[in-house]
């Protein structure tokens, strides 16, 4: 698989020229040298299938025989006692297939040698300083050896193959898609008033680790009463009443590959009118949207659509007042659904993919088969929100699923998570 991932994305380098990729950092947690859990960078990972700090990647397709070629931290039995094994060069060659594998201290020399005669050079700056400034360097002391006429951002091509998940990657999303809303089906048997968002949040990342899902696909977000209007809420310390809406979300990461689901539930168990009354608009926006995805369309398309069945909702319930038409053009849902509807999922919650297609940056990617990504419509109202009655004050709804575009339309991967009001209530009827 990894190999493969190398192959084409050498072929779109018209097989001249270098790339290099860098792995993730490790960040320093506090003061006492702590760090945090690590997590590779998914482009490197996506390239690579290794998962160690401290690790570049080099593609040479000009190369006769070293056309990859690892640098990795050397074997080191003291340090590893405390961190965990290295795989070393060896490993890199006889574990990850590397044509090659060197130590990073030998990176300078034999950096040097790969960009001899190097025309092309792909490399995406910014993830790390350090190496922008010693790349940097090593081009301009050695400029009359080699220069390359061309810089390329390595993320353009690699996000090209990555919007588009292979059938052993659809796997591996659905297996998160479905721990992620068996976690939702256990809260909706604990969830009850007095609880804590925290408490919530416990019962879903319990499902996870039982899983096998080694963390989240992001931080949880528990936020009930007016903490749901707040768009990345994550404190999750307020105690829930009866009588608030919860919104929920968070989902898992499974062999580095996310899930993303949102769901609102009624904390005592049963919506009020008002609520039931605004969840419904935002329920059939999503409803709608996934009913219209289908090859050839694109997201802004669904984004449009459910940003006139959100308007039509607010203007029937009287939060908006007006012409449908006039005011989207006016832009007066802002206040309440200030995002765009969809965006890619896989090795990161918001994959990288491209929205606008290469050198046509008017026209819009096109939906096709195997393209994974959310949809998650939502309302938010805040206390004090000016012109809107105090009924919908507090309230914050989101409604978020996965989907894989088909041929005949798409696959709702996160459907096992209740939304319908019948399910919910019948869920949590005890």
């Amino acid at each position: 698989m990894f190999e493969a991932r190398r192959k084409a994305f050498m072929e779109r380098m018209g097989g001249k020229g270098i790339a290099i990729f860098l792995s993730c950092p490790e960040y320093q947690r506090s003061a006492d040298s702590l760090e945090f859990t690590y997590r590779q960078d998914s482009n490197f990972y996506y390239l690579t299938g290794l998962d160690e700090p401290d690790s570049i990647c080099v593609l040479a397709p000009e190369q006769p025989e070293h056309k990859f070629i690892l640098f990795v931290r050397p074997r080191d039995p003291k340090q590893e006692s405390w961190t965990g094994k290295r795989i070393g060069t060896e490993g890199a060659i006889k574990e990850y297939g590397a044509d090659a594998a060197y130590s990073l201290k030998e990176l300078d020399e034999k950096l040097q040698e790969y960009l001899k005669g190097c025309q092309t050079l792909y490399y995406s700056s910014g993830s790390s300083t350090h190496f922008d400034s010693e790349l940097t360097r090593l081009l301009t002391t050695h400029r009359h050896v080699f220069q390359p006429r061309a810089i390329y951002d390595a993320m353009f091509p690699l996000s090209e193959m990555r919007v588009n998940k292979s059938p052993a990657e659809l796997d591996v999303i659905r297996q998160a898609a479905s721990i992620s809303a068996e976690a939702y089906r256990e809260v909706l048997k604990v969830l009850k008033p007095d609880m804590y968002e925290y408490e919530v949040q416990a019962t879903l990342e319990y499902v996870f680790r039982k899983h096998g899902s080694a963390r989240n696909g992001y931080a949880s977000i528990v936020g009930s009463s007016g903490n749901a209007t707040i768009m990345h809420y994550d404190k999750n310390d307020r105690r829930m009443a009866a009588g608030d809406l919860v919104l929920i979300d968070a989902a898992c990461e499974y062999q580095h590959y996310s899930a993303d689901i949102t769901r609102t539930y009624p904390v005592n168990g049963s919506f009020s009118k008002v609520q039931r009354a605004l969840y419904e608009v935002v329920l059939h926006a999503l409803e709608h949207a996934i009913a219209s995805v289908k090859p050839g369309i694109t997201l802004n398309d669904l984004h449009n659509q459910t940003l006139q069945d959100l308007v039509s909702g607010m203007v029937e319930l009287g939060i908006l007042k007006g012409e449908v038409a006039k005011l989207i053009e006016d832009k007066a849902y802002m206040p309440f659904y200030g995002y765009f509807t969809c965006h890619w999922l896989g090795l990161d919650v918001h994959d990288k993919g491209p929205y606008k297609s290469r050198g046509l940056w008017d026209e819009d990617i096109l939906l096709a088969p195997g393209m994974v990504f959310t949809i998650e419509p939502g309302l938010y109202i805040p206390a004090g929100t000016e012109g809107v009655d105090p009924i919908y004050w507090n309230i914050g709804i989101r409604i978020e699923d996965n989907v894989i575009v088909t041929a005949a339309g798409c696959e709702n991967i996160t459907a096992d998570a209740p939304k319908s009001i019948a399910d919910i209530e019948a869920s949590m009827s005890r």
